[in-house]
């Protein structure tokens, strides 16, 4: 059985994102030691800690690089594999699926 240990600033629980918020519920350190606390991370704020046990967690933003122009984002290295149905519009989560999972 793995040993159970609280989260801390130096050492918090990182939760990787696509998206600019990333809401999470916490259980409590040892699991299921309190209610679910449900909590949001952001990109702007990307640490929270749990009001009820301390643990501490990080959103790790993983989704696609800022243009710069605050027009939407795009991926420096993305390969298109097909154009977007309205190239006016940002994209979304269904838009980075493999073609072959379409």
């Amino acid at each position: 059985m793995p040993k159970e240990v609280k989260s801390t600033l130096q050492d918090p629980i990182v939760v990787k994102s696509f998206g600019d918020e990333q809401y999470l519920g916490c259980t409590g350190c040892p699991a299921d030691s309190h209610v679910v606390t449900w909590l949001t991370t952001s990109r702007d704020r990307p640490v929270e800690r749990c009001p009820e046990c301390g643990s501490v967690y990080k959103m790790e933003y993983v989704g696609l690089v800022d243009d710069g122009h605050g027009h939407g984002r795009h991926d420096e290295h993305h390969v298109n594999h097909g154009a977007h149905p309205d190239e006016g519009e940002e994209k979304t989560m269904a838009d980075l699926v493999r073609e072959e999972y379409r």
